[in-house]
C-alpha cells in the first residue's frame, strides 16, 4: 500500500528527529565524557600545582636541612595533601614520591614508605572515541593518575601523583546521562505527535529555524523572514554544527581563562579584592580569604558591610576608600584572626575604562613581608660595606705581617742556640702570625665567592688543637677546659681551615663570656646523619631578645668586639650545608652546637 505524502511527511519528520535525537545524543555523550574527564584533570592539575608551590615553599624554609626531611616535617604542605582530598570529589589519593616510587609523603600518612605502583594517565582517556571512553569510565576499579614532576636545582627530584578513580566520576556522569536520557526518551514520542499537526509546515519552519541559527551565532537575534531556500535538513545539521562547535569553544575558552586567573591571582602574596555596582565583591584570592575569614564563594556578590563586622578596621579604610575620589594608598592597619595580629598596608582605588568606572579594587599588602625585605637590603649594605673594610684591613695589615714573618725568621736564626722554651715560643709567634693572616684571608671570602677545600678531617684532633691553643692562655684566667669527645666519630669531609676558625672564634667567646673563671666544656656526638660539636661555658648568658641579633654582621655586645666572628661561623656551617643551634640562660651560660653532615 503506497504512502500518502501527507504520511512520508510524517515519517521523514519522525526519521530526522530521531535522526537529530541520536546525533544530539552521542555528541552530547561525546562532550559529557570529555568535560568530565577534562575537568576532573584540571582540578588535579590545579592540587598538584598547589602541592608542587608549597613544596617549594617548604624547600625554601627549610634550606640546610635534607630535602624529602624537609618536605616530610612541613606542616603546611602535609595540611596541603590532606585538604586536596576534599577539595575535588573525584580525588581518591594525593602523594609525593621519589625517583624509585616510594610514597615519602602521603594524603594518609599510614601509607608513607610503601611503593605505589604507576596507574594509567587520566589524560590517556581524551584520545580515546565516546564509547571507549565511557566504557573505560565505568570499568568497574579503574584508577588514573595525574603526575607533575618535580625538580630540585635543575635535575629530576620527585613526582607529585594524584589518583582519580573512576567511580568517583561515575556519579557526576550518571545524573547528566539520566537527565539526557529523560529528555530522549521524551523527545521521540513527541515528535510523533508533533508531526502530525506540523507537517505541512514543517520544512518552511526549518528554514526559518537554520536563518534563525546562523543569526543567533553572529549574534543577530531579531526574527528576519527570508525567501524559502532549497536542501533545508542539510543548512539545519550544517547550522547546527556550527552553532555547537562555537558553544563549545566559547565555554572551553571561558573556563580556562577563569582558571589561569584564578591560578594568577592566588600566587600572590598580596591580598586582591575587586569591588562591582553597590561595593559588593566580585573576586578575591586566597591571600584575602585569609584576611577576611571567607572563601570566594561564601561572599561573592555580597557587600562588605554585610561580612565584616562594625567595629573591623579594615572595614572602615575599605569603605572610607571606595567613597573618595582618589582613593587611600598603604593606610596601615592591623588586623586579628585566629588569634594572630597582622600588619597590612591596604590601597583602595577605582577601576574604570575611557567611558565609565567599572568597579573597585583593594590591595592588602602584608607590611612584615616588606620589613623583612627592607631588612635584607640592609643587610646587603652592610656586606658592601664589609666588602670596603676588608679591601682596607688587607693592604693595611698584610704588609706588616709580612714584615713580622721576616723578622721573625731572622730572629729564630740568631737564637738557634737558644733554649727549647724560647723556640717554642718563637713557634707559638710563627703560628699565630699565620692565624692571624688566615684571618685576613677570612675577611676577604666572607664577602666573596668561595670554594671549600674538602678533605677528611678527625673533628676530635681538631677540637683538641684549638682548646690546647687557647688553654695556655686562658687557663691562667681561671678557665678551665672539659673534652668529651666520641671516639666512634667518623671522619668528616670539611674544610679543615674555615672549621678551625669557626671552633676557635666560638671557644673564644665562650672564654670572654667567663672573666672570673668557669669551666668550658666541649663535647663531639653523633645525631643521626649530623656531627655536633658542642660548646658550653658558664657565663653571663644572652638574653632571649638578643639570640636573634647575635649571627647579625657588626652586632656585639663587646666593648672591643667587632660583630664578625659569629657571623663568620653562621657562613662556614652554611658552606658546609650545616647548621649553627644557640641556647642560653641569662646568669647560667650558653650552649652552642656546631653541626655538620656526615659526608
Amino acid at each position: 500500500m503506497p504512502f500518502g505524502l501527507k504520511a512520508k511527511e510524517i515519517l521523514a519528520v519522525t526519521l530526522f528527529t530521531l535522526l537529530v535525537v541520536a546525533t544530539t545524543s552521542l555528541v552530547y555523550l561525546s562532550q559529557l565524557t570529555r568535560v568530565t574527564v577534562e575537568q576532573a584533570l584540571g582540578q588535579a592539575d590545579l592540587v598538584a600545582k598547589q602541592v608542587y608551590a608549597q613544596s617549594r615553599r617548604a624547600l625554601a624554609r627549610a634550606k640546610d636541612d635534607a630535602p624529602w626531611a624537609a618536605l616530610a616535617n612541613d606542616r603546611d604542605l602535609r595540611g596541603v595533601l590532606e585538604a586536596s582530598l576534599g577539595y575535588s570529589p573525584h580525588l581518591l589519593y594525593v602523594l609525593i614520591v621519589d625517583e624509585t616510587g616510594r610514597a615519602v609523603l602521603h594524603g594518609e600518612p599510614g601509607k608513607e614508605g610503601e611503593v605505589v605502583p604507576p596507574r594509567p594517565a587520566l589524560a590517556s582517556l581524551l584520545a580515546l572515541d565516546p564509547i571507549r571512553r565511557l566504557l573505560a569510565l565505568y570499568r568497574r576499579g579503574d584508577v588514573y593518575e595525574v603526575g607533575l614532576p618535580m625538580q630540585l636545582d635543575g635535575r629530576p627530584f620527585g613526582t607529585i601523583r594524584l589518583g582519580i578513580a573512576t567511580t568517583l566520576l561515575q556519579g557526576e556522569l550518571a545524573t547528566s546521562l539520566r537527565y539526557g536520557a529523560a529528555v530522549a526518551a521524551i523527545a521521540l514520542p513527541l515528535a510523533w505527535v508533533i508531526a502530525m499537526g506540523l507537517a505541512n509546515v514543517t520544512l518552511r519552519r526549518i528554514r526559518g529555524l537554520a536563518r534563525e541559527l546562523e543569526r543567533f551565532r553572529q549574534g543577530e537575534f531579531v526574527a528576519i523572514a527570508e525567501p524559502p531556500r532549497e536542501d533545508e535538513f542539510k543548512e539545519l545539521a550544517s547550522q547546527l554544527q556550527l552553532l555547537g562547535q562555537q558553544l563549545q569553544v566559547d565555554r572551553l575558552r571561558m573556563l580556562g581563562s577563569r582558571d589561569q586567573l584564578q591560578q594568577l591571582m592566588d600566587q600572590l602574596e598580596d591580598g586582591l579584592i575587586l569591588f562591582g555596582e553597590e561595593h559588593r565583591v566580585l573576586f578575591c584570592n586566597r591571600a584575602a580569604e585569609a584576611v577576611l575569614g571567607y572563601s570566594l564563594g561564601e561572599i561573592q556578590g555580597q557587600p562588605l558591610e554585610v561580612l565584616l563586622e562594625p567595629a573591623h578596621p579594615l572595614l572602615a579604610i575599605v569603605v572610607h576608600g571606595l567613597a573618595q575620589q582618589g582613593g587611600v594608598r598603604n593606610a596601615p592597619v592591623r588586623v586579628t584572626r585566629d588569634g594572630q595580629s597582622r600588619e597590612l598596608l591596604v590601597s583602595v582605588f577605582g577601576v574604570s575604562d575611557a567611558e565609565r568606572q567599572l568597579g573597585s579594587m583593594a590591595l592588602l599588602k602584608d607590611a612584615e613581608s616588606l620589613k623583612t625585605l627592607q631588612s635584607l637590603v640592609s643587610y646587603s649594605a652592610k656586606l658592601t660595606a664589609l666588602g670596603r673594610l676588608t679591601a682596607g684591613v688587607a693592604h693595611e695589615v698584610k704588609n706588616p705581617l709580612n714584615a713580622m714573618a721576616i723578622h721573625l725568621e731572622l730572629l729564630k736564626d740568631q737564637l738557634r742556640a737558644s733554649p727549647e722554651g724560647v723556640q717554642e715560643s718563637l713557634q707559638v709567634i710563627e703560628s699565630e702570625i699565620r692565624r692571624l693572616d688566615r684571618v685576613v684571608q677570612g675577611f676577604l671570602k666572607f664577602v666573596r665567592p668561595q670554594e671549600l677545600q674538602l678533605t677528611p678531617t678527625d673533628l676530635n684532633c681538631l677540637v683538641e688543637e684549638v682548646v690546647g691553643l687557647l688553654r695556655m692562655e686562658w687557663e691562667g684566667a681561671g678557665v678551665q677546659f672539659e673534652l668529651r669527645l666520641d671516639e666512634a666519630l667518623p671522619a668528616l669531609a670539611v674544610d679543615e681551615e674555615l672549621i678551625r676558625q669557626a671552633l676557635l672564634n666560638v671557644l673564644l667567646n665562650a672564654c670572654q663570656a667567663m672573666p672570673k673563671g668557669g669551666w668550658a666544656r666541649v663535647a663531639t656526638l653523633r645525631e643521626g646523619a649530623m656531627v655536633c660539636i658542642r660548646i658550653a661555658d658558664e657565663g653571663a648568658g644572652i638574653p632571649p631578645e638578643d639570640l636573634d641579633k647575635i649571627f647579625r654582621l657588626y652586632y656585639t655586645t663587646k666593648s672591643e668586639g667587632s660583630g664578625v666572628g659569629l657571623s663568620l661561623v653562621y657562613r662556614t656551617l652554611q658552606l658546609h650545608d650545616g647548621d649553627v643551634r644557640i641556647t642560653s640562660e641569662v646568669g647560667r651560660g650558653t650552649t652552642v652546637s656546631l653541626v655538620l653532615p656526615i659526608r
